[in-house]
């Protein structure tokens, strides 16, 4: 297996500014994970859902991955909503349902040879014990807004987080609140001396920004005619980054890839790239 991500699956509420509301598929772990599955790479789900989550979609997943990782439990799936303001901000209340204590989710024993895990954002707390369980594993990191209180307030717990890690995938917000740094260059050298080895910076339409401990390089964002959807598009980027990763593709190729499936998710409606 090339890729196992572990995090949120979840029932999307997204919110327009002019009160439109739809309900899709969502959860960013589901989202890195179609996009990575997508890209070519052998990809299992870790997660947890409640017996309401439509069986539709869970056999969506099926076709691309595996999902001998996702747990249906009795109780309720997680429930996200992404309310979008007319400034461009996004709030993102969330209802927990089953999904609490993540970090713990059992792994299936035959994940464990995987080349790479991907914890997509989850309480810090449950991102630590996740990558403590999985000790001597290569681990890449993801954020969200969601936790960005905590992010601002347990800087220490940030700094064992990423030094553990061998890459972040932070947003222009996040990786200046876990640091503390203003400036998003300072940010990203701040992370590589916690000890990621590679610290991808997206910054939406404005492209990507590479930090490898010597250079920093800027992607452009690739054209998009229309924006259907922006919800899901970093995690779309670092599915298909990872993709090519786990397959020793040069970090060039990589972020490319994910470039194009952020392209992609954001000509359709909802997160997952399927």
């Amino acid at each position: 297996m090339d890729l196992v991500v572990l995090g949120h699956v979840a029932i999307d509420h997204i919110i327009f500014p002019d009160k439109r509301e739809i309900v899709l598929p969502g959860g960013a772990a589901a989202a890195v994970a179609t996009s990575a599955a997508l890209s070519g790479a052998k990809v299992g789900l870790v997660t947890k859902v409640g017996k309401n989550f439509p069986t539709e979609w869970l056999k969506n997943l099926e076709r691309i991955l595996d999902i001998k990782g996702v747990h249906v439990l009795e109780g309720k799936t997680m429930h996200i909503y992404m309310i979008y303001h007319e400034d461009g901000s996004v709030d993102a209340p969330v209802e927990i349902g089953v999904a609490e204590k993540m970090g713990e989710t059992e792994i299936p024993k035959d994940y464990l040879n995987a080349k790479i895990f991907h914890i997509s954002p989850i309480p810090p707390e449950e991102q630590l014990k996740a990558i403590e369980r999985l000790k001597g594993k290569r681990v890449t990191l993801d954020f969200n807004p969601t936790y960005i209180e905590e992010y601002k307030t347990k800087r220490e717990l940030m700094k064992d987080i990423v030094s553990k890690v061998e890459i972040v995938f932070p947003n222009e917000r996040e990786a200046k609140t876990i640091t503390g740094e203003k400036d998003i260059k300072k940010a990203a050298e701040k992370l590589h001396k916690w000890g990621a080895k590679i610290v991808v910076v997206t910054m939406g339409e404005k492209g990507v920004l590479l930090y490898d401990g010597k250079d920093f390089k800027k992607f452009n964002a690739l054209p998009v005619e229309e924006i259907v959807d922006p919800t899901g598009a970093g995690d779309a980027f670092a599915g298909g980054f990872l993709a090519y990763y786990a397959r020793e593709k040069n970090l060039e190729e990589c972020i490319k890839q994910g470039l194009m499936r952020a392209r992609e998710v954001l000509k359709k409606k909802g997160s997952w790239s399927i």
